[in-house]
């Protein structure tokens, strides 16, 4: 766990998994803002196999759902495999596949699965073949949508996400000392395994503490686990700026 500016408060807990916080980590040293973070999954990438590189090839679209599943396709697959439209959830992973095959990439306003469903070019493809890279496990709503629309719909799996063996309880104690008013979580995988990993004795921490989570579905899945809803605060999407953007509102308030 790192923390900075720990001659001031440490209102902000960052949970961001390894290798996707740094961008988010320096614009808060630069505004001054007081975190500490915390992993708590890390990404490590899955083997692409024969099979998985002849189903990129034969699609006729292919959906990227983050970051690292641009990433560890990236380190395993010739960019020649895909000639296929590309699209993308978010704006970041948009971005990533940019950078790496310099072609177009539809990416949705609504940088979520329901946004994505939503694009003008996938709306008429029955008999399409469709290619989703993502990791292990994760939301079924892409797959279920475009395959009600008639398309045959298949996963490649480039990377897969573990918890890290991490001691719950001292972590907490370690939190409620430094003064933590607010957690940042990004996927509801992150929600519920900070529940998990706390224990029941510590959930009644969480459970007073403010929360910035970044879509309506995990704001249902935080209410769920009885954090009240005046305790969380929306962030637009999962980027950098609007976590940013979220962070600073929440800073003001607290001053």
């Amino acid at each position: 766990m790192s923390s900075h500016n720990l001659s001031q408060s440490i209102p902000f807990l960052i949970t961001r998994p390894a290798g996707k916080a740094d961008n988010l980590l320096a614009a808060l040293d630069e505004g001054a803002v007081g975190y500490l973070y915390q992993p708590l999954i890390v990404t490590a990438q899955v083997a692409v196999t024969p099979h998985d590189i002849q189903q990129l090839q034969q699609a006729d679209a292919i959906v990227f759902v983050s970051v690292s599943a641009v990433s560890s396709l990236q380190q395993q697959v010739d960019a020649v495999a895909l000639s296929a439209p590309l699209f993308a959830v978010g704006q970041t992973t948009a971005m990533a596949l940019q950078r790496w095959l310099g072609c177009d990439v539809a990416v949705p306003e609504d940088q979520r699965s329901e946004g994505l469903l939503q694009l003008p070019q996938l709306q008429q493809i029955a008999g399409k073949n469709v290619v989703v890279v993502r990791g292990n496990a994760g939301r079924e709503l892409i797959k279920q949508g475009l395959v009600a629309r008639g398309a045959t719909v298949r996963y490649v799996q480039s990377y897969k996400r573990l918890p890290l063996p991490l001691d719950g309880p001292q972590l907490c104690q370690q939190w409620q000392l430094a003064g933590i008013r607010c957690i940042v979580v990004t996927s509801n995988e992150i929600l519920q395994q900070l529940f998990n990993l706390v224990g029941h004795e510590h959930q009644h921490w969480l459970e007073q503490c403010d929360w910035i989570l970044v879509s309506q579905r995990m704001r249902d899945s935080a209410i769920a686990l009885g954090i009240a809803e005046q305790r969380i605060t929306l962030a637009a999407n999962a980027n950098d700026s609007a976590l940013l953007a979220a962070i600073s509102q929440l800073k003001r308030e607290y001053q």
